[in-house]
């Protein structure tokens, strides 16, 4: 059997100590060099390597901190002293227990008790969406004279799955937008039956459409009074999501553009599964990444699917992309596009191609701008070169204010939202949809 070992500091120094007879005897150095280095392959031969097993999270978010578990066991009669390390994916960031180091990229120090075993946490963040590798379980274990660390391997590769997190997102603001999409001055729709028919009578509040005002009720009852409506279920949602060159600029520290178009697109769907409404997906770039035909959707398969989204380099085809959803997608359906629009012939073929989804859908665009350009374009100018960068910036600003412009011309529903908004600002127009019975 091979065994693996490294010479600990005790056998390094007891080699440095003989390595002195070559002063004296040269013969007398390497007979105990040779002495010494026997005892060091003893003492790492007749150590019992630990047993060791990894608990990890079977799936975690973005920008969001997970627990991995790490259990050492020792099959041997004696204490033992071992180091513990674990491969991790480059893109898992392990936070370390204090703030000035961590310990397991050095070797996590377990003292381990004869016959039983050790529990280890640490927690990771994700940098990023996917499918993320857990490695094998690498071990020293120190000899009982203290001269050599025995070296093991425990096969241990996990694949983690990061989905699009929105937890952070809804962090600070989480009552916020609760109150935005339950606040009593908008309809709580009762969802049932077809059409968008008259369902009861309820009391005016604070922000009801006027419209909805029934006067003959409120004259008998002497206060104002109005509609409820049932919203249609059974309808169409058809999420398209650009994941082309745009999409892949990062726009804070932990998220692309495209992670924010994917925590919206989560709740969305799940949004659409409480109104009872199909919910179908298309992700595209140059090609046709993934496509999928509206159905009622579990929020987690719909967590899944999006977990493995991958931006690229690559120019978005917007008129590939809307022809295959107009042969794919027959009924009128609401499609909502995530996207960015800067560059002005690429806008122009969004705005050509989406528009004609008009004639047989309602489509939404949801387009998420940079905060950091329009941070650029208002910074105070000192120098030239800042002077440059503002009228770049000003010039984008500019491009994208006229093509979402046209956009709305053309007849389509624009929301044009910071990315932390995004999810909120998505789903108050898909509700402002269904109570409008727009769709």
């Amino acid at each position: 059997m091979k065994i693996e070992f490294v010479p600990s500091a005790r056998g390094l120094a007891l080699l440095a100590g003989a390595s002195l007879l070559f002063l004296v005897s040269v013969p007398a150095a390497l007979l105990a060099d040779a002495a010494i280095l026997w005892l060091i392959w003893l003492d790492a031969s007749r150590v019992r390597p630990p047993r060791a097993s990894r608990t990890p999270p079977r799936i975690s978010a973005l920008a969001t901190v997970s627990e991995v578990k790490v259990r050492v066991d020792n099959p041997a009669a004696r204490a033992a002293l071992a180091l513990v390390t674990d491969d991790l994916d480059a893109c898992l960031r392990r936070l370390p227990d204090r703030a000035d180091e961590d310990e397991w990229e050095r070797g996590k120090r377990v003292e381990l008790p004869a016959g039983g075993g050790v529990d280890l946490v640490y927690r990771v963040e994700p940098r990023t969406r996917g499918h993320l590798t857990l490695g094998d379980i690498h071990l020293r274990t120190l000899g009982r004279l203290g001269l050599a660390w025995r070296r093991s391997r425990t096969p241990a590769s996990h694949t983690l799955r990061v989905q699009p997190g929105i937890e952070d997102l809804l962090r600070d603001r989480s009552a916020h937008a609760l109150k935005r999409l339950r606040a009593p001055g908008q309809r709580r729709v009762r969802l049932w039956g077809e059409g968008r028919e008259f369902e009861s009578l309820r009391d005016y509040a604070r922000g009801d459409d006027p419209r909805t005002i029934d006067w003959k009720a409120t004259a008998r009852r002497r206060k104002h009074v109005v509609r409820n409506y049932e919203a249609e279920r059974s309808q169409n949602i058809v999420i398209a999501i650009d994941s082309g060159r745009l999409m892949r600029e990062r726009l804070s520290t932990k998220r692309e553009r495209i992670d924010y178009a994917l925590a919206a697109s989560m709740m969305l769907a799940s949004r659409a599964q409480r109104y009872g409404d199909r919910v179908g997906l298309m992700v595209f770039d140059d090609r046709i990444r993934h496509i999928s035909p509206p159905r009622r959707v579990k929020p987690a398969a719909m967590a899944a699917v999006l977990a493995g989204a991958e931006t690229s380099t690559a120019e978005p085809n917007y008129p590939m992309a809307f022809a295959t959803l107009g042969r794919t997608f027959r009924k009128r359906s609401l499609v909502v596009l995530f996207c960015d629009v800067v560059d002005g012939a690429v806008s122009r073929a969004l705005t050509a191609s989406f528009a004609r989804t008009t004639r047989g859908h309602l489509p939404l665009a949801v387009a998420i701008r940079n905060p950091m350009l329009e941070e650029a374009a208002a910074r105070p100018v000192a120098r030239k070169a800042a002077a440059y960068r503002r009228a770049a910036a000003e010039e984008l600003l500019q491009a994208r204010r006229d093509a979402l412009t046209v956009m709305r011309r053309t007849g389509i529903l624009v929301v044009d939202t910071l990315p932390g908004e995004a999810l909120v600002n998505t789903l108050d127009k898909y509700v402002e949809i269904k109570e409008r019975g727009l769709l």
